[in-house]
């Protein structure tokens, strides 16, 4: 699988070409592409991203290397029959805030990635419907966490909900575009 660069590093790489997101929305944004069908074939994400974090413009060839990892992790990971999709976000090492706060950023990155190529909520099954309105609560979420073990487990447990419901969007509405043409029964 794809191993992801450091966040802090992805973190400054990003400022660095006057990216200004955090590294938990541009996946969290490619994730969403991802889990509302984007063909995972698709070579629109580079375009996609463009247009919402640079104005259109293209990026440098650092920026693509960075992006086009992000989408093989989250594709291989989304595609991982053992359910090893994670959320890139800040380390555990950081304070609950910054951990917080790229949550925040992940969902709503998640959400417009999701909304770029999801045209027709009505079709969307009640479960999916259920995850976009939790996620559109957890993004008003209060961040400042105190540095309890109640607060890191709560936090944890919001995370891991992120994680699964993530997963779920995937299965029912991205798996269709995976390539491989495994026949699963129900």
């Amino acid at each position: 699988m794809s191993e992801l660069p450091d966040y802090q590093q992805a973190q400054l790489l990003l400022e660095k070409n006057e990216i200004f997101v955090a590294p938990a929305e541009a996946h969290g944004v490619i994730s969403g592409l991802l889990a509302c069908g984007l063909s995972i074939e698709a070579k629109e994400y580079l375009a996609l991203l463009s247009d919402v974090f640079n104005d259109g413009q293209s990026f440098s060839n650092d920026l693509k290397t960075f992006f086009a990892t992000i989408y093989k992790q989250v594709v291989d990971s989304f595609s991982d029959e053992e359910f090893q999709f994670d959320l890139f976000l800040p380390s555990e090492d950081e304070t609950l805030i910054d951990q917080a706060n790229g949550l925040v950023s992940w969902i709503a990155g998640f959400m417009l990635g999701f909304g770029l190529k999801q045209k027709d909520y009505g079709k969307l099954s009640a479960d999916v419907k259920e995850v976009i309105s939790d996620f559109s609560e957890i993004t008003r979420l209060d961040t400042m966490f105190d540095e309890t073990e109640e607060d890191a487990q709560a936090l944890h447990e919001v995370i891991e909900y992120v994680r699964v419901s993530a997963l779920l969007c995937f299965a029912e509405l991205g798996k269709e575009q995976v390539t491989d043409t495994k026949k699963t029964l129900h």
